[in-house]
């Protein structure tokens, strides 16, 4: 109701953001700092006039093959792309004691010496190894190391010969210790 010479009633609530503004104003915002971040500090192309990044001078242990370097011209600039680089490493020779444990393991497997395969495992598997090579790689089966690779912590040996009486390929795996030694980790033997 209103009454003459009364001003009439006002609202007294502050206006409010509606969320679907509020949403697209922060998407927006962080759509801008996401461009500058790219544009000029992290790969910078927008920054990009002079010869860009030098490249790392590569290992002596590394083969290197590079491609011809080139240039483009145009009336406006001179532009020099630099040459590719390809680096090929050769894999390191895994740790000999860790091959010559597995080849220990196979060879007391081979000549039926089950407690002596068992006592070449890694402490936490030795409780397995019973079973496994029961199911596996039963006594007196003739198999040896075919490739060797790994790092300084770990031999991972593929290997191939007879099992259960016919052809059998698998891997078996060992870990260095504490001690710096090696032991048999785990072993998978496949039957042809």
């Amino acid at each position: 109701m209103t009454y003459p010479g009364l001003p009439e009633p006002r609202n007294t609530q502050p206006p409010t953001v509606k969320p679907g503004v509020a949403i697209g104003i922060l998407v927006a915002v962080i759509a801008l700092v996401a461009f500058c971040v790219t544009a000029f500090a992290a790969p910078g192309f927008l920054l990009r006039k002079g010869p860009g990044i030098s490249l790392p001078v590569p290992p002596t242990n590394t083969t290197t093959t590079t491609s011809p370097t080139s240039t483009t011209e145009s009336p406006s600039s001179t532009r020099v792309s630099r040459p590719r680089i390809t680096i090929t490493r050769r894999p390191a020779r895994p740790p000999e004691k860790g091959v010559q444990v597995i080849a220990d393991f196979l060879a007391k497997i081979a000549a039926g010496d089950k407690p002596s395969a068992i006592a070449l495992a890694c402490e936490a598997q030795k409780r397995f190894m019973d079973d496994k090579i029961d199911s596996l790689l039963p006594l007196g089966s003739r198999v040896q190391v075919t490739t060797t690779s790994g790092t300084s912590k770990f031999v991972l040996a593929d290997v191939a010969g007879v099992a259960k009486g016919r052809s059998a390929r698998g891997t078996v795996i060992a870990d260095r210790t504490a001690d710096g030694g090696f032991c048999v980790t785990t072993f998978s033997i496949r039957a042809a």
